[in-house]
C-alpha cells in the first residue's frame, strides 16, 4: 500500500485570501497601536503606570547612571536614565512621568529612550520577579543568579555577563527560546501521558488522546509564557507550536517555509511590535535553518539528524551573530558539545531547583565561565545579510545550501584568525 503523503496548505487562490486576511488583521492591530500611541501623546508629560523590567548601573558619558527599562501599561517599552543611587526596583510597578513630546509612532513601536521621573513605587512584586528571587536565593555567586534567572524566568543579564556568554557562543542556549520550550513540551508530554492514558482507557476511550494531551501541554506552555510576560522568542515558539499542530492534525506539511511563514505572518499581524524585536527574528532564523537541513536530509536517522543539527545551526547562525555583536572567544567552538550536554543538563537543573540542591552545578559552571575569554572581531554586516539570502535560497536549491555552509565556515575561520 502506498504511503499517504502530507499535502501543502495553500494553492494560489487560498494563499491570496490568507494574505488579505493577514493585511486586515495587521491593519486593525496597527490602528489599535496608533490609538494607544495617541493616548500616550495626549499630554507632553503623561503619568502612566509601568513595570520595571531591567535595572542596571552603566557608565553614561563617563558617569555612573541607573539605566532602567520599563514596560508601560499599554505594552510599549521605554528606557530612562536616572540616579545611580536608586534602589533595586526590578519587578515592581511604578507611576512614571515621561517626556514624550518628541516621540514618534516609529519610536513607540520599537521602544524609545526619554527622560522620566518615578512619582510613586507600588509594593507588589510581579510573579516573574518573585520566581527570580526564589531562584537567586539558592545561589551565592552573582553570575549563577543571572544564569538561572535568564534560563528559567528570562530576566536580563548584566552587560558584562551577557558579553561573556556571547563570546562563549552560549547565548542561544541560556536565553529562553523555542529550544527550551521544546524540552519543556517533551517533559510535560511524557509526564502527563501515563495518567491520561489510564483515565482515557477507563472513562473516555472515544477521545483523541494525542489531541487532548496537546491542548493540556499547550495550556501549560501558555501559562508559562504569560508568567514570563510574553517575551518575543517564546511568543514565536508558542505560535509555531500551535500552527504546527493544527497543520499536522490535518495532514498538512509542517517542515516547510510555508509553515514558518504562516506562523510569523500571524504573529506579526496580531503583535506588530515583534517586527522590531531582534530576539524574535533570531529565533525565526534558527527555525528556518533547522527546516533547511531537514529538507535536504530528511532520510537520515533521527539520532544522525539530532547530532548534525547542532553543528549545522552553529555554522549557519554564526555570520549573523558575529556581524551584529562582534564578540568571540576560544570557548565559542566548545558551544557545540555544550549544546548537546544541555539537553540532559536542562531537565536535571529544572528538577534540582524544585529541591534544596539547585546550586549543585555551581562550582563547575563558575570554573567554566572563569575560563572564558572575550575578543572583538569584525565581520561586515553584508555577511549577515548574505547568509539570510542564501538560507531562503537553500529551501529550494542545494547549491545555496552548500553556499550557506561555506559562508558560515569562512566566518568561523575569519573569527579564529582575528583572535589568534
Amino acid at each position: 500500500m502506498a504511503k499517504l503523503e502530507r499535502v501543502d496548505l495553500f494553492d494560489w487562490r487560498s494563499g491570496a485570501l490568507f494574505t488579505l486576511a493577514i493585511f486586515f488583521i495587521a491593519s486593525f492591530s496597527l490602528f489599535w497601536e496608533y490609538y494607544q500611541f495617541s493616548a500616550l501623546k495626549h499630554f507632553d508629560d503623561p503619568l502612566i503606570r509601568s513595570e520595571v523590567i531591567d535595572q542596571e548601573i552603566r557608565l553614561i558619558s563617563g558617569k555612573p547612571k541607573t539605566s532602567i527599562k520599563f514596560r508601560l501599561e499599554n505594552g510599549a517599552n521605554v528606557r530612562c536614565v536616572m540616579s545611580p543611587y536608586l534602589r533595586d526596583l526590578r519587578g515592581r510597578e511604578v507611576l512614571l512621568e515621561l517626556q514624550v513630546a518628541k516621540v514618534t509612532f516609529l519610536d513607540y513601536m520599537r521602544g524609545f529612550h526619554v527622560r522620566g521621573i518615578i512619582v510613586e513605587v507600588y509594593p507588589q512584586l510581579s510573579l516573574k520577579e518573585r520566581w527570580y528571587r526564589r531562584l537567586a536565593a539558592m545561589h551565592e555567586d552573582q553570575w549563577m543568579k543571572e544564569l538561572y534567572g535568564a534560563l528559567f524566568v528570562a530576566t536580563p543579564m548584566s552587560q558584562e555577563f551577557q558579553a561573556l556568554i556571547g563570546a562563549m557562543g552560549l547565548s542561544h542556549i541560556l536565553s529562553i527560546s523555542g529550544y527550551h520550550y521544546g524540552i519543556i513540551s517533551i517533559i510535560a508530554y511524557f509526564l502527563l501521558r501515563p495518567p491520561y492514558r489510564w483515565l482515557q482507557n477507563r472513562y473516555f476511550p472515544y477521545r483523541h488522546g494525542n489531541r487532548d494531551l496537546f491542548f493540556i501541554v499547550a495550556g501549560i506552555l501558555f501559562l508559562y509564557l504569560w508568567a514570563l510576560e510574553f517575551i518575543p522568542p517564546m511568543v514565536r515558539s508558542f505560535g509555531m507550536i500551535v500552527v504546527g499542530f493544527w497543520l499536522y492534525d490535518r495532514g498538512i506539511k509542517i517542515v516547510s517555509v510555508q509553515t514558518l511563514v504562516i506562523a510569523v505572518a500571524l504573529l506579526l499581524a496580531f503583535f506588530p511590535k515583534l517586527f522590531f524585536s531582534l530576539g524574535f527574528w533570531f529565533s525565526t532564523f534558527g527555525v528556518l535553518s533547522i527546516f533547511i537541513f531537514i529538507r535536504h536530509y530528511e532520510t537520515w536517522k533521527p539520532w544522525q539528524t539530532f547530532l548534525a543539527l547542532h553543528f549545522w545551526c552553529y555554522i549557519v547562525l554564526l555570520p549573523i551573530s558575529l556581524s551584529i555583536f562582534g564578540t568571540f572567544g576560544w570557548w565559542h567552538m566548545g558551544s557545540i558539545p555544550l549544546a548537546l550536554i544541555f539537553n540532559l543538563y536542562y531537565p536535571a537543573v529544572l528538577a534540582l531547583h524544585l529541591t534544596a540542591w539547585g546550586d549543585f552545578f555551581d562550582p563547575y559552571l563558575i570554573r567554566l565561565f572563569d575560563a572564558g575569554d572575550i575578543h572583538s572581531v569584525t565581520i561586515p554586516i553584508w555577511i549577515g545579510w548574505a547568509s539570510i539570502v542564501l538560507a531562503l535560497g537553500a529551501m529550494r536549491w542545494k547549491s545555496a545550501f552548500w553556499g550557506l555552509a561555506f559562508l558560515g565556515s569562512a566566518t568561523l575561520g575569519s573569527a579564529i584568525y582575528q583572535v589568534a
